[in-house]
């Protein structure tokens, strides 16, 4: 059980959004945390890195945007700060990854080998800068790091059929399943568990014809705009109760240290 004093840190891009409304509105409660959010979204995200341990926003514009997620008046992060970090979706595109290779595992003659998808995997993780930061974070031994990576894209919301298009290059994708899609999951979790970061997984529930999430789960006015990639505030509380479960049940395993 979370300790009443016990601090997260939510990190990310636009994605955590939807994990603030859910927390606002009341869908979750992550019982016994103090949480603040840290992050940025759009262009300006980009302008977030790490150097000597400590992440900080370069430039004025992102320096703002941060005061504004933040709103604890927090303009850096180091591991220490925090008993926990949440990077919640922070560029790490699973559904990059999971199209390709759940059509690979559907298709015989275009498989690849556990190895293969293995280095893929790594090279994928090694280019998400916020990855590169949570990595650093659960060096240090000073907090626990836990990564919920952003969705899969909403079904029906794009038409991804078209030439060239994910669903054209890679059509067998939506025949995966749950089974197809624990393999990739297991896999990245073996890797973060490398690095000593915790993956949360998106709940099986949400995910429909082999590499979508549902659509009841849009974001609000998602056919207007075309955003097939954040959701609501619903998927955000399904999202923080995996981490919470997972969280406890970690916490539950550690070892007692006699002093």
């Amino acid at each position: 059980m979370p300790l009443p004093s016990e601090t997260l840190c939510i990190f990310g891009d636009s994605h955590i959004g939807s994990a603030r409304r859910a927390l606002d509105a009341g869908l979750v409660v992550l019982e016994g945390r103090r949480v603040e959010f840290w992050g940025a979204a759009g262009p300006l995200f980009r302008q977030i890195d790490i150097k000597d341990g400590v992440v900080r926003p370069e430039g004025k514009e992102a320096a703002e945007m941060v005061a504004q997620v933040n709103g604890h008046g927090r303009l850096t992060l180091a591991a220490e700060d925090f008993d926990s970090f949440l990077f919640y979706g922070a560029r790490l595109r699973m559904a990059e990854f999971m199209l390709p290779y759940l059509h690979f595992m559907r298709d015989p003659q275009r498989a690849v080998s556990q190895a293969v998808m293995q280095a893929a995997a790594r090279q994928f993780l090694r280019s998400c800068r916020a990855f590169r930061i949570a990595r650093s974070f659960a060096a240090t031994g000073r907090t626990r790091v836990f990564f919920a990576p952003a969705p899969l894209m909403t079904l029906g919301v794009l038409d991804e059929t078209g030439p060239g298009q994910p669903m054209a290059l890679y059509p067998r994708a939506v025949e995966a399943t749950a089974a197809d899609r624990g393999v990739i999951w297991d896999l990245f979790d073996s890797l973060m568990a490398e690095a000593g970061i915790t993956l949360i997984r998106q709940p099986e529930g949400t995910v429909v014809d082999g590499v979508f999430t549902d659509a009841r789960f849009a974001i609000e006015g998602a056919q207007t705009s075309g955003d097939a990639g954040h959701k609501s505030a619903a998927f955000a509380a399904l999202m923080l109760s995996a981490f919470e479960e997972v969280a406890r049940r970690d916490a539950r395993r550690k070892p007692t240290i006699s002093p």
